[in-house]
C-alpha cells in the first residue's frame, strides 16, 4: 500500500503577486496526491498549533522568520528553501545583505530555485547547509507562458473595455514611499541622515538619494506621458507596498491618467500597448510575456539600479527619448534594440528555469514527490510538541488581543491596515473561480477540490 503524501503548507504574503501561482502549484500538487494549505502568510503562522504537519514553502529566509522556522522545526514540519525575491536586486551581494538569514538560510531541508544563478548564489553561502538543491523554476514563471494566455483573456476585455488603449506605469518606490508613512528603509535612512550622516550606512544612504531622485522624476514623467498621449490611458500601478495618494495627486488635473490597483499585473502587462518601469521585476515580465519594456533611466547607476528587468528593456535616459521610443514602437517601426533580443533571452535563461517544457510547477511537484519519498519526517519529542504548540498558541493569542483591544497605537493599526491591503479577506469563490479558468485553460484539474479551514486559509485536494 503506497504511503499517504504528506500535506504542502504554501504561504502567500502578496495577494496579488503571488495567489495565482500558489493556487496553480497546489492543483499541480493535488493532482499527484499531495493536499496542500494555503493561505494569508500572516493566518497561516497564527494558526501554526492548529496545523498538521507539513513540508512547508516560505516566501522568503530572512532572519525575520526566526520565530516561525524555530517553532514548524519543533513541531515536525519539513522546511523547503524558497525565496520569492531572489533574481531582481542590484548585485548578488546585496541581495544575500538585505534577503537571505544569516542563520535561517541554515534551516531548509531541501531548496528549490529559480535558475541557474539563483542556485550559485545560494551554494556560495558559508551558511548553506550542503541539502539538496534543485533547479525548479518559480510557479510565477508558469503565468507568462504562452499556455496560460487564456487563463488571463476575461481580465485583458475588460481591462480594454474600460480603458481603451492604455500605457502602464509600474512603480516600486516602497522604501521611500511605503503604504505606512513611518515605514520605508529609505525613507528612514534620508530622516537620519538629515540628522547626523556618519550614522547612516554610505550604500544605504546612496541608495536613499539615487531612488528619491528617480521618484520625482517619475511623478514629473506622469503629465509628460498624458501630453505626448492624449487617446492612451496612462495607467499608474504602484507597488502594493506603496503610498497610492502619492501617485493619485501625480495624477491630478489631467483626464487620461488613472491610478489602479486591482488584480494580478500580467493582464495588465498583456493589455498595454507599452510598459514603463525602473528596476522593477515587471520589465522582466513583460519582456517574457513579449510586449514592449521601456526601463526609463534618467539617472544610471551601475551600483544602485536593479540590473536585469533594465538590461532586457529598451531604455531611455529622458522623458523626450522615452516619448519617442514609445512613439516608434507604436508606430510598427522596430528600434535597434529589438534586434538584441537573442542576448537578452540568453541573460534571462541564467535567471528563470522552466520558460519551456515542463511548467516550473511540475518540476517543483516532482521534486517534491521525491522528497516526500525518501526523507522522514522529523519525529519531534511530544514534550516539544506540547511547548511549541503552547508558544504557537499564546501568540496568536496575544496577536488577537492586539488586534482587538489595542488598536488605539497608531503603528499596531497601520500594520494591520497594511496586512489587509496587500492580502485582503477572500472567499473560497476567489479559489474556485481561478481553478475553474485553469481547468479551461490547461484542460486539467478537473478533480481538484477546495474547501476553507479558516479565515484566509483554505485546503486543495483531489478527491
Amino acid at each position: 500500500m503506497t504511503k499517504p503524501r504528506r500535506r504542502l503548507t504554501i504561504p502567500v504574503e502578496i495577494f496579488n503577486r503571488e495567489f495565482d501561482a500558489k493556487v496553480l502549484l497546489s492543483c499541480f500538487a493535488a493532482e499527484r496526491g499531495f493536499t496542500v494549505i494555503i493561505g494569508e502568510k500572516h493566518e497561516i503562522q497564527l494558526n501554526l498549533a492548529a496545523l498538521p504537519k507539513s513540508i512547508y514553502l516560505p516566501t522568503n529566509l530572512h532572519n525575520r522568520n526566526a520565530i516561525v522556522f524555530s517553532l514548524l522545526a519543533q513541531l515536525g514540519h519539513s522546511l523547503v528553501g524558497t525565496d520569492e525575491e531572489a533574481i531582481v536586486y542590484c548585485s548578488p551581494e546585496v541581495y544575500v545583505k538585505e534577503k537571505l538569514g544569516s542563520t535561517e538560510f541554515s534551516r531548509p531541508n531541501l531548496f528549490l530555485a529559480w535558475g541557474p544563478e539563483n542556485a550559485r548564489i545560494w551554494k556560495a553561502q558559508p551558511t548553506y547547509n550542503g541539502m539538496p538543491l534543485h533547479i525548479t523554476g518559480n510557479s510565477r514563471v508558469d503565468l507568462l507562458r504562452p499556455e496560460m494566455r487564456q487563463y488571463w483573456t476575461p481580465q485583458v476585455e475588460t481591462i480594454h473595455k474600460k480603458f481603451g488603449k492604455i500605457i502602464l506605469i509600474n512603480t516600486n518606490f516602497g522604501k521611500l514611499n511605503h503604504f505606512r508613512p513611518n515605514k520605508g528603509a529609505e525613507k528612514e535612512a534620508l530622516e537620519r541622515a538629515a540628522v547626523s550622516p556618519s550614522d547612516v550606512d554610505e550604500f544605504d544612504l546612496g541608495m536613499a538619494r539615487h531612488r528619491l531622485a528617480l521618484f520625482q522624476y517619475f511623478q514629473e514623467m506622469v503629465g509628460q506621458m498624458a501630453a505626448a498621449f492624449p487617446g492612451h490611458t496612462i495607467l499608474i500601478r504602484p507597488h502594493p507596498s506603496e503610498n497610492h495618494e502619492t501617485w493619485k495627486q501625480a495624477a491630478n488635473g489631467y483626464t487620461n491618467v488613472q491610478v489602479h490597483i486591482e488584480g494580478h499585473v500580467i493582464p495588465w502587462l498583456l493589455a498595454a500597448d507599452a510598459i514603463i518601469h525602473n528596476s522593477c521585476t515587471t520589465g522582466l515580465e513583460g519582456y517574457v510575456l513579449k510586449r514592449p519594456v521601456f526601463s526609463y533611466q534618467p539617472i544610471i547607476s551601475d551600483r544602485f539600479d536593479k540590473q536585469l528587468p533594465n538590461a532586457v528593456s529598451r531604455r531611455a535616459t529622458s522623458s523626450r527619448e522615452l516619448i519617442e521610443l514609445i512613439k516608434t514602437t507604436l508606430s510598427g517601426v522596430q528600434t535597434p534594440q529589438e534586434n538584441a533580443s537573442e542576448a537578452k533571452t540568453r541573460l534571462i535563461e541564467q535567471y528563470l528555469a522552466a520558460l519551456q517544457g515542463p511548467f516550473a510547477s511540475e518540476n517543483i511537484v516532482k521534486t517534491l514527490e521525491t522528497f516526500d519519498a525518501t526523507c522522514s519526517p522529523p519525529s519531534p519529542k511530544w514534550g516539544t510538541v506540547f511547548a511549541a504548540k503552547s508558544q504557537a498558541l499564546g501568540r496568536k493569542l496575544r496577536r488577537r488581543f492586539n488586534a482587538h483591544f489595542r488598536m488605539g497605537d497608531q503603528n499596531r493599526s497601520q500594520r494591520y491596515n497594511y496586512l489587509n491591503h496587500i492580502f485582503p479577506n477572500i472567499t473560497l469563490a476567489h479559489i474556485e473561480e481561478r481553478i475553474g479558468r485553469l481547468q479551461r485553460a490547461l484542460g486539467r484539474f478537473h478533480h481538484t477540490q477546495v474547501r476553507p479551514l479558516h479565515d484566509n486559509i483554505f485546503e486543495i485536494f483531489r478527491h
